[in-house]
């Protein structure tokens, strides 16, 4: 496994992990965690695909030098690491705001995306079920009462934001889309189930008495579903 970090435009440091050969598949975590979110997953994986995975800016290894955090910025910072290390084209698979994320990028670097993972996506913040809301609202009050911690702050914020997404954004994907999501999850399936219809070439499989960390819950069932999606003609 080859570690290192990629220095951007703005001077900011994104931690990078590559392993395995095959065609490239970009791994993208979490609101709040980092790549080892899919320490799970690297074994099946690598024998398939040449993996790439990152610490978003505001997480993990990397670092921020600028006092914000959105998705259209995380999207072009992707769009450097890929120029960083050559990369013409690669599978994104992407979970929560990872899938944000990922959906982001697809709609403003096309050219850019093979095929395309989305595990438990959210284009808009009453996409999630009560409970949810609740706990986004509360680490964001939490963290804002506290007179430090701007880097907790920022990322707290992506929870309660809407992506800059609309209908029209979501049928001008041409790529193949899976979309994955738990019975269980955070995300309500009706929000789910809307973003699919707009997306023509889009597969949902709905999986039953799974939560929202379906990588880790039940790795070995998202792997196949991962690699059978992605391996088909």
């Amino acid at each position: 496994m080859k570690k290192g970090m990629i220095k951007l435009k703005d001077k900011t440091d994104i931690f990078y992990e590559e392993v395995g050969r095959g065609e490239n598949l970009f791994l993208l975590h979490g609101n709040g965690g980092d790549s080892s979110y899919f320490e799970y997953n690297l074994g099946e994986l690598s024998k398939n695909f040449h993996l790439y995975l990152i610490d978003f800016r505001d997480h993990g290894r990397s670092g921020n030098t600028k006092d914000k955090l959105t998705f259209d910025l995380m999207a072009n910072d992707l769009n450097e690491v890929f120029e960083k290390l050559g990369i013409k084209k690669s599978h994104l698979l992407g979970f929560s705001d990872g899938a944000n994320l990922a959906l982001v990028f697809s709609i403003k670097y096309p050219t850019l995306v093979n095929k395309l993972i989305l595990n438990a996506p959210n284009t808009r913040f009453d996409g999630t079920k009560l409970f949810s809301k609740i706990l986004s609202i509360c680490e964001n009050i939490f963290w804002n009462i506290l007179p430090f911690f701007k880097r907790n702050k920022r990322v707290a914020s992506l929870l309660l934001k809407d992506l800059k997404v609309n209908r029209e954004d979501l049928s001008d994907i041409r790529n193949n889309v899976l979309i994955l999501v738990g019975s269980r999850d955070l995300i309500r399936l009706g929000h789910v189930k809307n973003i699919t219809k707009y997306i023509d070439n889009c597969k949902l499989i709905i999986v039953k008495k799974v939560g929202h960390k379906f990588a880790r819950i039940k790795p070995g069932l998202f792997n196949k579903l991962v690699i059978k999606f992605l391996k088909e003609e």
